[in-house]
């Protein structure tokens, strides 16, 4: 029993280590980017945020992402557990560029109906859940880029287009991760699972539902 909770916990070490030092080799890239890109290289920043259950303060276990940004847009990682094993997994980006205008510190989806806000929600990417229940993501969104955008029918006065991200030392970004159920033998849906908010969600079940998050308040 000793050596099996010592192999676990020596895993779970392992786990961490790797993710800590994937997040520094991507910081580092990032880094190197700005370098080359602008004369202001200098005023990089990255931050880290734990992962948490949707709508609670409650913290996801083995979890965490990082957010770089320069001044031409942001480089985003996540690495999260606690999901079921094999349902569709997408991340989105949840722009917030004039936060000062959100009702709190921390901005909320209801924010996305406030056009002083000026916010917008955008794809991030699409994986299956593995045996264990983790996902990662990695991706870069410049500044003004707007691809996959989703307009909430729930919130009618967001931007349309959208804007993407204005300024990225400004904007506050959340990246918030879904679940879409089990990839749909139709390859029609699934397909629509892996690149859509709402993908197969008129049949998924468990329903379709935004579970976690983490929160990029600057």
């Amino acid at each position: 029993m000793y050596r099996t909770t010592m192999k676990k916990n020596e895993s779970i070490i392992n786990r961490l280590a790797n993710f800590t030092c994937f997040i520094a080799v991507l910081t580092f890239a990032f880094t190197t980017q700005a370098f080359a890109q602008s004369d202001k290289s200098n005023n990089v920043k990255t931050a880290i945020a734990p992962v948490h259950l949707i709508g609670t303060t409650n913290l996801v276990p083995q979890a965490g992402a990082s957010l770089s940004k320069n001044n031409e847009g942001v480089l985003g990682t996540i690495s999260t557990s606690g999901l079921t094993p094999g349902h569709v997994i997408t991340l989105w980006w949840a722009i917030y560029n004039n936060p000062e205008f959100c009702a709190n510190a921390a901005c909320a989806p209801p924010d996305f109906n406030n056009p002083a806000v000026n916010s917008s929600l955008q794809f991030g990417g699409a994986t299956i859940a593995d045996a264990g229940g983790r996902v990662s993501f990695m991706g870069y969104l410049a500044e003004g880029d707007n691809t996959g955008f989703y307009q909430i029918p729930a919130f009618p006065n967001m931007p349309n287009p959208a804007p993407g991200i204005v300024d990225a030392k400004k904007a506050q970004i959340h990246l918030a991760v879904r679940t879409h159920g089990m990839p749909n033998p139709n390859p029609v849906i699934f397909q629509q699972q892996l690149t859509s908010f709402v993908g197969g969600c008129l049949v998924a079940m468990p329903p379709c539902a935004t579970v976690q998050a983490a929160l990029f308040l600057n």
